[in-house]
């Protein structure tokens, strides 16, 4: 269910151009007079928050902030003067900034040197300003104690949005657990959230760091997600080594969370397996509280636990479904492989014709069973070398009729989507097929698609009575029976994506 392919989630060098606070914080001077900007440079010169500088960018105008507003994303705080070009425009730069860069992030104090013009309590009434202040209050001592509430202001705010985002990937995880890659996802969107939860930028922190979730399970440790500066990947065995022989060490606590110099890791004991929350970060991890990051990791120990019992609830229904198909199978002396191929098939079109990922995964488990009605059927039709007369037909029909019936007495979802393919895969476009002659969208789509699924498989394999077919007559036929035996808009996906049935056909070959 996870996927181990390496991608690349971020670069340090997109870091680097967005200017993002790996080497301090980025603090804009607006203002018309150039000594002003000379001022309070000096005055911030030593000035330092959470052991970072401060870094200077100058604007003359409210028209010149606009164009650096717009090239820098990542301004934590702008010192504005209010009369400049014209009488307001200072406060015209802070409607801009808020409504139409929607910016709220960046904390915008005020100075004016003619508080006449901005009287302040209309200012912070009618503007989204953070302070005011006249200029010739700003002592160094104050414009220091300013800089320094701005910055952490900023710091918690950016803080909370990045755990936002996290929070948005956790929940877009657990909405679609059935996906292929969600419980990477869900722990990817976890190390994010983690990284914002210490109020540290979260890409700097995994772009200059190892973050991993690991699982021990049968004695064997396994990475779930690792972002190993800033790539994702789960082939990382030195760390896997690290993480086992952490779990080997008997006096190491479990559900606590452990800090030893550049290395954190929490080890969750919660359902069967031991999970393990790592970080080896370059940096000291500051200002964080260790008892809100144990919540935290008991939380999503409690949600991974969660992910993979639904993981092994599918593993199990995928294993009750091919248990079935061997009885059937074992009859009829068709191979495993066969239900498997049309398995794939099913779920490749379901796809692509724009079902939902539950569904394809739906139809991916329910596709096997659609001919487990033939173990009703006697061996002596149903594995007859030569062609049956009418009445062995007329029998051989009947399985779709008891595969319904058997599959239709359960009321799990996969077998009741099992029963209308079982009963349905031999229905027709055109409405000559059986057995109750359905016509064109009167056949369940899953029907359809199964339809089309089997027999190209069942052309593309030799069987008891025929031998395999060519695949360029195999295609020519699909196309010459769309509208009739196939759903048209089927045939054209199949036309389409026939390279890739093919690749699934010699994959799973008998």
């Amino acid at each position: 269910m996870i996927d181990n392919d390496d991608a690349p989630l971020f670069s340090i060098e997109e870091f680097i151009e967005k200017k993002l606070d790996v080497k301090g914080w980025q603090i804009l001077i607006v203002d018309d007079e150039p000594s002003i900007h000379t001022v309070t440079k000096l005055a911030l010169n030593s000035f330092t928050f959470a052991d970072k500088p401060l870094n200077f960018f100058n604007a003359y105008s409210g028209a010149e902030a606009k164009e650096l507003l717009l090239k820098e994303s990542n301004i934590a705080v702008i010192l504005l003067d209010v009369v400049m070009e014209t009488d307001s425009a200072g406060l015209d730069l802070v409607d801009f900034i808020r409504n139409e860069m929607v910016n709220h992030d960046v904390r915008i104090i005020l100075r004016t040197g003619q508080p006449g013009q901005a009287p302040e309590y209309e200012v912070i009434q009618k503007y989204d300003i953070n302070d005011y202040k006249e200029k010739t209050e700003l002592t160094n001592q104050k414009l220091n104690t300013v800089i320094y509430s701005a910055l952490r202001s900023y710091r918690d705010i950016t803080a909370i949005n990045r755990t936002r985002i996290g929070l948005e990937r956790i929940i877009e995880a657990t909405s679609s657990l059935l996906q292929e890659n969600s419980l990477r996802k869900f722990a990817e969107g976890a190390l994010q959230q983690l990284a914002a939860m210490m109020h540290i930028d979260a890409e700097v922190v995994l772009a200059q760091s190892t973050t991993a979730f690991a699982a021990k399970s049968n004695e064997q440790v396994k990475l779930l997600a690792c972002i190993d500066h800033g790539t994702s990947n789960t082939k990382n065995e030195l760390l896997r080594i690290k993480i086992a022989n952490l779990l080997e060490s008997k006096t190491i606590p479990r559900d606590r969370m452990v800090l030893e110099q550049n290395q954190t890791f929490y080890i969750s004991t919660v359902g069967k397996h031991e999970l393990v929350l790592f970080l080896e970060i370059s940096k000291d991890i500051v200002e964080f509280d260790s008892n809100i990051l144990e919540v935290f990791c008991r939380n999503i120990s409690v949600a991974i636990e969660n992910i993979r019992l639904n993981d092994e609830l599918k593993q199990t229904q995928e294993e009750i479904v091919y248990s079935i198909c061997e009885v059937a199978e074992t009859r009829s002396k068709e191979t495993g492989n066969h239900v498997r191929r049309v398995a794939l098939y099913s779920k490749l079109i379901a796809q692509k014709v724009g079902l939902s990922s539950e569904e394809a995964e739906q139809i991916f488990l329910a596709a096997p069973l659609h001919d487990v009605g033939k173990i009703g059927i006697p061996d002596k039709i149903l594995n007859k070398p030569g062609k049956l007369d009418a009445d062995e037909w007329e029998i051989m029909k009947t399985h779709s009729d008891i595969g319904e019936a058997v599959l239709l007495s359960s009321n799990l979802p996969i077998m009741k989507a099992a029963s209308t393919i079982a009963a349905q895969h031999h229905e027709n476009w055109d409405g000559t097929g059986y057995p109750r002659g359905l016509k064109g969208n009167d056949i369940h789509v899953y029907g359809r698609i199964v339809a089309l699924a089997d027999v190209y498989d069942a052309l593309m394999t030799s069987r008891c009575y025929k031998p395999a077919w060519d695949i360029d007559k195999v295609n020519q036929l699909i196309l010459e029976e769309s509208g009739k035996k196939f759903d048209p808009n089927l045939v054209s996906l199949f036309i389409d994506n026939k390279d890739t049935f093919l690749k699934i056909h010699q994959k799973y070959t008998d």
